[in-house]
């Protein structure tokens, strides 16, 4: 694992006089000046100019008006004023994954759809003694498999497609779907790199969870973060050092919510289970893999309602009974594409779409995970893989009669898993691949359903996530007719809005 400090920001009245020459080493090269500046402009009258020249003035002062406002007064928002901004490298996909899970930071991750990979893979901590041996050999005939893959793969889809080998960026379209197809042979332990950028808020929330984490590798990535960012701005990153907090204010620091809330709730829910386990007889609306738990009722009267509520001064009660009639005489739909005429592919439906949600159920792969997890708008929730809901096989594999190898290595990583998890349960996900399967459940309202399938559905979407997203629209759309009618990927938008007469 490699983590760097790649920036942060400073205020501009020291990069000025960097950029005129002058010495600027005796200056306060942190972003603290800024957030402490920003918190005292609610109690001081004075220009915000002269707040932040005070503070870089006086940077031990600022430091501890910082530690002030944001600890004891729990005036917390003043930390985003601060910005961290960190190369990650060499860390498995699998502390990708538990990084990306906080979702108010921003992330840009190394894709292994349009990267070949060589084999790279991370050894955890927990197997470097007698399980190495499974590890490492089970990580080799992954990669071997996916070396093979790659050569077939391209060879196939070059014969599929020959018209596009004339260009350059074609041919490189062309490598990208043998690469995203092959990859479902590699593991969860393959190596991965980012770029990483949080707010000092977010990133302080980020450590101390990290810090919990049953994977030695996430709590390293958490220690990084820490002594990084906490160099720079002590007084902005201190919730994540109990010691470091009794000492500064005289009171224990809780670390209850982070280290004891999931371990305590998961044995609370199987002692449920156990007592009360049974089979499932939910009669609920099922597209492929996913599942329409829940949903807004009379969605597309919650939509009318909120478009005319954000366009009048009535009451909503008012709004609620005119959206009814609306809806009940057929003017509701002129109504709603009133509202879309000037949608367009590229942006976010109105605000008003919010008022309709929808809660799926998705079984997924790890490879689809990846990409559902980039929709950070809504809420998500994940179980761990689990083995027994199988793997996800690419029909290209299938088409080039690799199938029955993948099988094979399926059913010997499911061995490995199951080996490895006797050393450690949690890190034993380390050796599944792309193609193993996990829950998720997906909170989202309508206007992030608009955004998924503008992004998900596209026919330049992968294959996997095409899938998904179109099965959650397709569900989603009988609940919400109205509310969801111009609801399709990129590549069918404009076509639909023709159809629509939306112009």
């Amino acid at each position: 694992m490699k983590v760097i400090l790649a920036g942060y920001n400073i205020d501009a009245t020291i990069i000025d006089k960097a950029k005129r020459g002058e010495n600027v080493s005796e200056l306060p090269l942190t972003p603290e000046t800024v957030s402490v500046a920003y918190a005292r402009i609610s109690r001081d009258p004075r220009p915000v100019t002269e707040l932040r020249q005070r503070s870089i003035d006086d940077v031990e002062s600022a430091r501890r008006s910082a530690r002030n406002i944001i600890f004891e007064m729990n005036h917390q928002s003043v930390a985003e004023h601060a910005t961290f901004n960190f190369d990650i490298l060499d860390i498995s996909r699998l502390c990708v994954e538990h990084l990306e899970w906080h979702r108010l930071c921003s992330f840009t991750e190394k894709s292994q759809r349009y990267q070949e990979l060589v084999g790279d893979y991370v050894l955890p901590k927990e197997f470097e003694g007698e399980a190495r041996p499974l590890f490492d050999g089970m990580m080799k005939e992954q990669n071997n498999l996916y070396t093979k893959a790659f050569g077939i793969l391209l060879d196939y889809f070059k014969e599929k497609n020959p018209e596009m080998l004339e260009k350059k960026w074609e041919r490189r379209v062309v490598e990208g779907y043998a690469k995203e197809d092959a990859r479902y042979a590699v593991s969860l332990a393959t190596k991965a790199q980012l770029g990483f950028t949080a707010n000092a808020r977010n990133l302080e929330y980020l450590i101390r969870s990290l810090r919990s984490s049953p994977l030695d590798e996430t709590r390293q990535l958490a220690e990084n973060f820490y002594s990084l960012a906490g160099a720079v701005a002590p007084s902005l990153i201190l919730l994540t050092d109990p010691t470091e907090y009794e000492k500064e204010f005289g009171r224990p620091l809780v670390e209850d919510h982070f280290t004891k809330t999931h371990s305590n709730t998961r044995q609370y829910v199987a002692a449920l289970l156990e007592k009360h386990g049974g089979p499932d007889v939910s009669n609920l609306p099922v597209e492929g893999d996913v599942k329409l738990v829940d949903w807004t009722r009379d969605a597309d009267r919650a939509t009318v309602t909120a478009i005319l509520h954000s366009h009048t001064k009535q009451p909503i009660e008012k709004c609620g009974q005119l959206a009814a009639e609306l809806l009940k005489n057929g003017e509701a739909e002129a109504l709603v594409k009133e509202m879309l005429r000037y949608s367009n592919p590229w942006e976010s439906a109105t605000r008003e779409f919010e008022a309709a949600g929808f809660t799926f159920e998705v079984v997924l792969s790890a490879a689809c995970y990846g990409q559902m997890k980039r929709h950070r708008m809504s809420t998500q929730l994940v179980q761990d893989y689990d083995v027994e809901l199988g793997c996800t096989i690419p029909p290209s594999v299938i088409d080039v009669g690799l199938k029955s190898e993948f099988e094979a290595l399926f059913k010997s990583t499911n061995e490995a898993y199951s080996e490895l998890a006797k050393y450690d349960t949690v890190a034993a996900q380390y050796v599944l691949t792309n193609a193993h399967r996990r829950r998720m459940l997906v909170v989202a309202n309508a206007r992030e359903l608009h955004h998924i399938s503008r992004l998900r559905e596209d026919a330049h979407a992968q294959w996997d996530i095409q899938n998904v997203s179109r099965d959650m629209l397709a569900l989603a759309r009988e609940k919400a007719p109205l509310t969801l009618m111009l609801a399709w990927g990129k590549d069918a938008f404009s076509q639909k809005k023709s159809e629509l007469n939306i112009e």
